[in-house]
């Protein structure tokens, strides 16, 4: 409707694509256009109306449009037209007055979209909270029963009298409490729950003590892996055994992938900038079957599996565990060509990792034949496996089933090592680390957990070492190694 209207200056008026009013700073219709008239369904009386009784919805937000495009020569608002919704963008133009030039658009659909983005948003983190509860409570529980299937098994292969067949039962059972403790880990660390504690690791050094166990992951029949470190002597602040989770898991991965003839994973890392700041790139490459735009949507959800017999946790784990160290993890995959995996973690600047230190080949047997030993447990089950293979080892053993019976004993007795479960009655693992340094300032103190999400409220203090159950006889050796020889140095 733009006959005998003065609107010379607004070129093409009337072909615009979109929605356009000329109004009166009073709010008189002085043109729309064909678009217009079709959003609106106005009638050719509209010109000359108040625009407010043509299109309602304007009414309330009328005034404050007109104040903000005076003040900054544009302004917006937004209303509803039946069950659509309407953003209006008008600005000042001179067609030898002031009036104001409106384009009109129909957002009912990006703003059904957003809302049903909003609630699937919602819906997801309500989905991980879900989980995260639901595998706390089971990684607490199912990793105490474990403690005693794995350590026993590991400690009863120690018997020198075994027959070989006795010993390769045990050694199944050992490999399926390990696989049972890998996947209650898979479901903390995609839901973001469970210890989570970082230190300056360099991940080249990471990347080749890992080698062996990727090695036996990949080289399966005529498979190749091939790893390259490339990234120098850098420092990242990780989680060191999520870290080499999210290796492993991609490298299990990439090495299912590959085809019954054989292929190669190719495993490489280096230092990237983005934007000028450092970053630590893992790459993780097969020539496998690769997957299709479908399956690459779905690869991070939880229990989403193309591979029989798997529970479909591996890359959603890495997804969680690469979203808490701050990074970011991309892939690129194509049928019958493969794939590549990106993690990019950030570097600190200037800061140095600590070197580890190499590890026998020999198992290690912890120096505490004659120590005095406190542990501290509400699960009678894990009192019992872990007195039992550190009296084997010569220690003094006492145990208490809750914290406050651990503080009693710590009042009666001396100690040189105390273990405390993190979850107890009473008082916890964290509530007790400052009474044993108090009452024990001599002893080493070890915290063990099958879950624990470490609140800052208790105590700043950190144990001397945490141990992650379960745990076979050799890990709890090793820690309790390890503690000893810090302790003393």
């Amino acid at each position: 409707m733009v006959a005998n209207s003065p609107l010379a200056a607004i070129s093409e008026f009337e072909r615009l694509p979109v929605a356009g009013l000329v109004i009166e700073l009073d709010g008189t219709i002085v043109a729309t256009n064909c678009a217009a008239d079709r959003l609106f369904g106005l009638a050719d009386d509209a010109i000359g109306q108040p625009v407010w009784e043509v299109i309602p919805g304007l009414r309330d937000g009328w005034p404050e449009l007109v104040a903000g495009a005076t003040e900054r020569a544009s302004a917006s608002t937004s209303f509803a037209l039946d069950t659509r919704a309407i953003d209006l963008t008008a600005s000042l133009r001179d067609i030898g007055r002031t009036v104001l030039f409106g384009l009109a658009i129909d957002v009912t659909h990006h703003k059904l979209a957003g809302e049903a983005q909003a609630r699937a948003d919602i819906d997801s983190k309500q989905r991980l909270e879900s989980l995260g509860l639901v595998a706390g409570g089971i990684a607490h529980d199912f990793n105490n029963q474990l403690v005693s299937v794995l350590a026993e098994a590991s400690a009863a292969r120690e018997d020198g009298t075994l027959s070989e067949p006795t010993r390769e039962a045990l050694r199944r059972i050992e490999g399926s409490a390990k696989r049972m403790a890998q996947l209650t880990r898979q479901l903390l660390a995609y839901a973001g729950r469970g210890r989570f504690v970082t230190e300056l690791t360099d991940p080249d050094e990471l990347l080749d003590q890992a080698r062996e166990q990727l090695a036996h992951l990949v080289n399966k029949g005529a498979s190749v892996l091939e790893i390259t470190p490339g990234a120098g002597t850098i420092a990242i602040e990780a989680d060191r055994g999520l870290l080499r989770q999210v290796i492993t898991n991609l490298a299990s991965n990439a090495s299912d992938a590959l085809p019954e003839g054989g292929g190669t994973v190719r495993i490489t890392s280096r230092l990237i900038s983005r934007a000028g700041v450092a970053w630590w790139q893992l790459e993780v490459s097969d020539d496998g079957s690769g997957m299709d735009s479908k399956t690459l949507a779905k690869i991070f959800d939880p229990f989403f599996t193309t591979k029989p017999n798997h529970h479909g946790l591996g890359l959603s784990a890495v997804h969680g565990i690469v979203r808490r160290l701050g990074g970011d993890i991309e892939v690129d995959s194509q049928v019958g060509k493969g794939a590549r995996f990106r993690i990019r973690l950030p570097v600190v600047p200037g800061a140095e990792a600590k070197r580890k230190r190499s590890t026998s080949k020999q198992d290690p047997v912890p120096s505490v034949k004659g120590m005095r030993v406190l542990i501290a447990d509400d699960e009678a089950t894990v009192r019992a496996t872990v007195s039992r293979l550190l009296e084997r080892r010569g220690a003094i053993v006492v145990v208490a089933s809750d914290g406050r019976e651990a503080e009693a004993r710590m009042r009666e007795e001396i100690f040189g090592l105390v273990l405390f479960d993190v979850m107890m009655p009473g008082l916890s693992g964290y509530e007790l680390l400052p009474i044993a340094r108090r009452l024990q300032p001599q002893a080493a103190v070890m915290l063990m957990s099958g879950f624990t999400e470490r609140t800052r409220s208790v105590s700043d203090e950190e144990p001397d070492k945490f141990l992650e159950k379960p745990f076979t006889t050799k890990t709890l050796d090793m820690a309790i190694e390890e503690l000893l020889q810090d302790r003393a140095e």
